[in-house]
């Protein structure tokens, strides 16, 4: 296990609007066995697990049964993924365009997704999400 400065940006794009939230973290990344895993605390209160293999990301925020999201991105697949708040969930899936997950010159590691979020046939938005391991 390895200690690690995680900066993660994400944009959505809604239609016509669009937004960007970028936030930092230290957590740990464990490489074994052609999986990737790292494990931090968003906002220094809400667990984040990330899966990585090649071209399969698992992302998983919070642990809390009534209060969680899960994320399944396959590059090409259109994945079940779930968002649970206050008891309520919301089934929804995803449509990955790409998933790049690479070494850097400066010895960190960078992930990058870009997907569709969909609710049924209903298009909710753009997504793309990097985060930089170093």
């Amino acid at each position: 296990m390895t200690k690690v400065k995680i900066d993660f940006t994400s944009r959505i794009i809604q239609g016509k609007e669009s937004e960007t939230f970028k936030k930092q973290a230290q957590g740990n990344l464990t490489d074994s066995e052609g999986a990737v895993r790292v494990s931090y605390l968003e906002d220094n209160q809400i667990p984040v697990k990330i899966l990585i293999r090649e071209n399969n990301v698992i992302i998983r925020r919070g642990t809390d049964k009534n209060n969680y999201s899960q994320l399944h991105f396959i590059v090409g697949e259109r994945m079940n993924c779930r968002y649970i708040a206050q008891g309520y969930q919301m089934d929804l899936q995803s449509t990955t365009k790409f998933i790049k997950f690479f070494p850097k010159n400066d010895g960190s590691r960078e992930l990058q997704i870009e997907y569709d979020l969909y609710s049924g046939l209903y298009l909710i938005g753009n997504y793309t999400i990097t985060l930089i391991f170093t």
